[in-house]
């Protein structure tokens, strides 16, 4: 494995308006730290840190002062004099690379550093592609044996003796502490390997899956054969397949239909990486929570096709 990227990033809950008009949330990056660590031994080679100077929302909520460990004055200041988004949103792609192995506590900050480049319409090249790790879900398994609870960064390095010198949220500090947690694992850990958090799973697992590959839309992956023309997975006959439902943002639904097997439930989901869409496919019998919704929307979708009654 490459280098392994470790980032904190801090922002500023504000709003803005769409093209229709509507008020939207957006968390906008007020401050990028990351650090650059060999994966073997846990050694730091590289960094990168900027403030960035806020467009969308000029003025910071009060939440974001209660939380960064700055006096109203200093982040003021720190903020008018960084460079905007515009200016250092390609400086740290490129510091990163074409294929960055991002590790963070948590799950929710290359989520925001991806909004941030499709908000201000900065485009990665064809060939970027990247991938992260949730430490916190890490410290979770391995230390306390459990996924229930998230423990704070803060609560982490206590737990594990580590030396808390410097203050917590700010993006650089909380970098270098989530380095600090990383090393100790390795310690105590012979032969750490990063791991994932597992997809949560309801219901009976399906009939039959299949990944779909990369595509450059979100649903491009519909045209593959196995899903425009699929077959029954437990005797191969063809099945019939009915309307196609959005069920989430990531998922569509239909209902197919085999001569021997009755109903069946064939699933599509989409999830973006990097710049393209990765697509899977599922058929499930016994379909639980999915079935749930497909019916659900499908009677949405009906009653508004009903023609309105004359009067």
């Amino acid at each position: 494995m490459h280098e392994l990227i470790f980032m904190d990033l801090e922002w500023n809950t504000t709003f803005y308006r769409d093209r229709s008009g509507a008020r939207l949330p957006f968390h906008e990056l007020i401050e990028v730290a990351a650090m650059k660590v060999d994966p073997a031994s846990g050694a730091m080679v590289d960094s990168f840190h900027s403030y960035i100077h806020p467009i969308v929302g000029r003025k910071l909520e009060g939440r974001t002062y209660r939380l960064l460990p700055y006096g109203r004055e200093e982040l003021r200041a720190l903020l008018a004099d960084a460079p905007i988004f515009l200016e250092l949103g390609p400086a740290f792609l490129q510091w990163c690379g074409n294929a960055p192995v991002f590790v963070e506590w948590g799950n929710n900050d290359v989520e925001v550093l991806l909004a941030n480049f499709a908000h201000h319409q900065l485009h990665f090249d064809a060939d970027w592609k990247c991938e992260y790790f949730d430490l916190q879900y890490m410290y979770q398994r391995l230390v306390e044996g459990s996924p229930a609870c998230q423990p704070s960064l803060e609560k982490a390095v206590t737990e594990l003796g580590i030396g808390a010198d410097l203050d917590f949220h700010s993006a650089w500090n909380d970098t270098y502490y989530t380095i600090l947690v990383y090393q100790t694992l390795l310690d105590r850990y012979e032969g750490l390997q990063l791991f994932r958090r597992p997809p949560r799973q309801k219901g009976r697992p399906p009939l039959w899956e299949a990944e779909l590959g990369s595509f450059d839309t979100r649903w491009a992956c519909k045209n593959r054969p196995e899903v425009a023309q699929p077959a029954c997975p437990l005797c191969g006959g063809a099945l019939s397949r009915g309307r196609w439902v959005r069920t989430l943002p990531t998922e569509q639904v239909a209902r197919c239909k085999c001569k021997v097997h009755r109903r069946l439930y064939l699933t599509v989901t989409a999830e973006k990486d990097g710049q393209r869409w990765s697509g899977k496919a599922a058929i499930y019998k016994d379909a639980g929570p999915i079935a749930e919704r497909y019916r659900k929307m499908l009677g949405k979708l009906q009653k508004k096709d009903k023609p309105a009654k004359k009067v």
